[in-house]
């Protein structure tokens, strides 16, 4: 904006009254500025590319985002990471690095979104193919834990015999243990998404008990975040194993009561549905930035879909049938290609020793896939200098080109449970999804660099925006005001200081307000007077 001119002589040649004199100096004076913004505007969140995740998935996430009435990226992340679950126990991939390195299906993924964003009912919709398979497991594991105890008190019996009958004779009594052979194991645990109050020390016991294949999925992830597993004293060891499972290492633990134990070839999918204010401290801790475990994430932060259209639904119960009816159909392809992974043989690479891990096969790229693939990271290299786009996202890009062969490996065996390969077609799909979680990072890491006094002092503004009057006192804000997080004088006082910097509010020397006197009061400078 140019300045504008001092008045000159000239000016008031022609002016003949104080009132004209006045009206002069106001088209002279600079404009005032109005409020200034607290901080950048963050870009809107990209929409989700559906048409990416193939014809298995695309209309399942599609028929959930219609019924739960969420956003795109909800349904989709709680739908990958099942669909994660169900492969990740099937095969891994190879990245075309050397001589080639696996890499396992598993995928970590993080939706950050307001509580009453239909979290948890996305999750039960994607949900519906483990859980009917698991109270099928459970079914058949009461019968099979009935055996399992005649069998295991047979050979309990038996070994109690050789040990009386052969006590004295050493030799002829490890002979004869060798021959009666191990106890049998137990049947497996049908537990394969554990749910509730999750913790990394329960998911370990699961895989000791149950199938190499688990999944965390966490509809309300601040439990496990805040929880036991990830206080102080027990963090460095629970963001190790959950490193190591993403690599697809063997998981450790070690207690002085229990021991060591260490179990090879587990597989872990993981979802985490988090509100903005814990996905804050969450993506700031150190720690999870230096054990790298946030790299290992894909992140995504959906626009709320509260007050849009999208939440209206039709009275007309008919419609809302031939919706669910056909949602139903939409989902039936998907259940039925997660149920098929799900069931395929666990092949232990021991028949006494289920700790020494599993065999699974191997998902190769093609030719073209493989160039793909070195262009794809290659590109991603060159986008780490100083001043280009993931510039600020080192960790999280070193690990896309990896995270997008994972999603291939899942998509391919989504669409074909019997594939082998990785086409060039399934990966250039799969490095666009990875590409909008790029996005994301991008634009999370930019809100998680904005100050939270400023982030308050914008909670404060919108709140404020909503009220009648112009003016307000310092306890109402304190006592009804929001976030809720202003609950002192001084919280509040520092809250609207930052307001008052830029603009947006004026100090007051003293104020009535409702038949109230306030000696703390300041008037609201709204949109209509900026």
């Amino acid at each position: 904006m140019n300045a504008k001119p001092a008045l000159s002589g000239r000016d008031f040649a022609d002016v003949g009254d104080d009132a004209e004199i006045a009206k002069a100096i106001a088209r002279a004076a600079p404009a005032r500025e109005g409020p200034m913004p607290l901080y950048r505007q963050l870009a809107p969140a990209p929409e989700y590319p559906l048409a990416a995740l193939g014809p298995v998935l695309e209309p399942a996430v599609a028929a959930i985002a219609r019924q739960a009435q969420c956003a795109t990226a909800c349904a989709a992340n709680s739908v990958l990471a099942v669909a994660s679950l169900a492969a990740q126990g099937r095969a891994d991939a190879m990245l075309p690095i050397g001589q080639g390195k696996r890499t396992p299906l598993s995928v970590y993924f993080l939706t950050v979104l307001e509580s009453g964003e239909r979290k948890s009912t996305a999750d039960g919709f994607a949900l519906k193919p483990v859980r009917d398979f698991e109270r099928e497991l459970a079914e058949n594991e009461a019968g099979e834990r009935q055996a399992w105890a005649v069998k295991h008190a047979a050979h309990e019996t038996a070994s109690k015999a050789l040990h009386g009958k052969l006590k004295g004779d050493k030799a002829a009594l490890e002979a004869a243990l060798h021959d009666l052979g191990p106890p049998p194991l137990p049947p497996l645990a049908s537990i394969i998404a554990p749910s509730g109050d999750q913790t990394f020390e329960g998911t370990f016991r699961v895989f000791e008990r149950g199938r190499p294949s688990l999944a965390m999925l966490c509809d309300d992830a601040a439990s496990f975040l805040g929880g036991h597993s990830l206080k102080s004293e027990n963090r460095s060891g629970t963001t190790a194993n959950l490193c190591r499972a993403w690599d697809g290492s063997r998981l450790e633990r070690i207690r002085a009561l229990d021991g060591i134990s260490v179990l090879y070839d587990r597989r872990l999918a993981l979802h985490l549905m988090v509100q903005p204010g814990v996905a804050a401290d969450f993506l700031s801790d150190r720690q999870y930035a230096d054990q790298g475990l946030l790299a290992r994430f894909l992140l995504a932060a959906p626009a709320s879909l509260a007050g849009t259209e999208a939440r209206l639904r039709s009275e007309d119960q008919a419609e809302e049938m031939r919706d669910a009816a056909s949602a139903a159909r939409d989902l039936s392809e998907y259940n039925t290609a997660v149920q098929r992974l799900l069931r395929s043989p666990i092949r232990w690479k021991s028949d006494h020793d289920r700790a020494a891990g599993v065999e699974l096969d191997v998902l190769a790229l093609t030719d073209e896939a493989r160039q793909l693939y070195v262009m794809f990271s290659n590109a991603n290299t060159r986008a780490l200098a100083p001043g280009m786009p993931l510039d600020t996202v080192k960790a999280f890009a070193s690990k896309l080109a990896e995270n997008a062969v994972r999603l291939a490996g899942i998509l391919t065996l989504i669409g074909d449970d019997q594939a082998s390969v990785i086409e060039a077609a399934t990966l250039a799909d799969a490095m666009t999804i990875a590409q909008f979680h790029a996005d994301e990072a991008c634009r999370l890491t930019d809100a998680a660099g904005i100050a939270p006094a400023l982030k308050q002092a914008d909670q404060l503004l919108r709140w404020l925006h909503t009220r009648r009057g112009d003016t307000i006192g310092l306890t109402t804000i304190y006592q009804t005001g929001q976030p809720k997080s202003l609950r002192s004088a001084k919280s509040a006082r520092d809250a609207m200081e930052v307001l008052g910097e830029h603009g947006h509010v004026e100090r007051l020397d003293g104020a009535d307000i409702d038949g109230k006197h306030h000696r703390e009061a300041w008037r609201i400078i709204r949109a209509a007077a900026r």
